[in-house]
């Protein structure tokens, strides 16, 4: 069979996971407003009709890979804003790692190429990501506030510049950047203090 043939796609094993793999790596390298479906069908060595057995359009192929993104992070938001208050810091720093890691493959165009994307998908990423910023800062106030919004965006564009750690060493390097600067209220006024003096 011939590789442009617009069914080899559809009768490869696993043709939608691949064609979703090769556009993730397409929109993180190009953006997602300059990936066409062309330059995805030339990257799987298919042609264009290929592509339209699984989605219709380029809109579609976002709409699948944020699919997931989008049901992961409003589980985790739901399961940790449910906690009581003090508890949510480290309950939002646990889901948080792991949303980064098992999303890794597109955290950059999750954060950082969202005007590209359909629809509302921009409006419920970031009310996504202000929820998490949210439980990751604490305590209420636009200081703390502030301080889960630099975490969340930057550990994504951490994660964006690190795509060849594996899963084990992007988990450690998360964890350290959380030890480092999710500081304990009580040693954030004791320092406070000390600077005061």
């Amino acid at each position: 069979m011939d590789d442009r043939d617009p069914k080899s796609l559809k009768r490869t094993r696993g043709g939608r996971e691949r064609l979703l793999h090769v556009a993730a790596e397409l929109f993180n390298t190009n953006g997602l407003a300059a990936t066409s479906l062309q330059m995805i069908a030339n990257q799987l060595g298919v042609s264009k009709a290929a592509l339209y057995y699984h989605f219709r359009s380029r809109d579609d192929i976002v709409e699948a890979l944020m699919a997931p993104v989008i049901a992961d992070a409003s589980e985790g938001a739901g399961r940790f804003n449910l906690l009581a208050p003090e508890l949510r810091p480290a309950a939002a720093r646990a889901f948080y790692t792991d949303f980064v890691v098992i999303h890794r493959k597109v955290i950059h165009m999750v954060f950082f190429d969202r005007k590209a994307m359909p629809g509302d998908l921009p409006r419920r990423v970031d009310t996504l990501a202000d929820s998490v910023a949210c439980a990751l800062a604490g305590s209420p106030g636009v200081s703390a506030e502030a301080a889960g919004t630099v975490l969340v965006y930057g550990i994504a564009a951490l994660v964006a510049r690190h795509p060849e750690l594996s899963d084990r060493d992007l988990r450690d390097l998360v964890g350290g950047v959380f030890n480092t600067l999710m500081v304990p209220e009580g040693a954030q006024a004791a320092t406070a203090s000390g600077l005061v003096r």
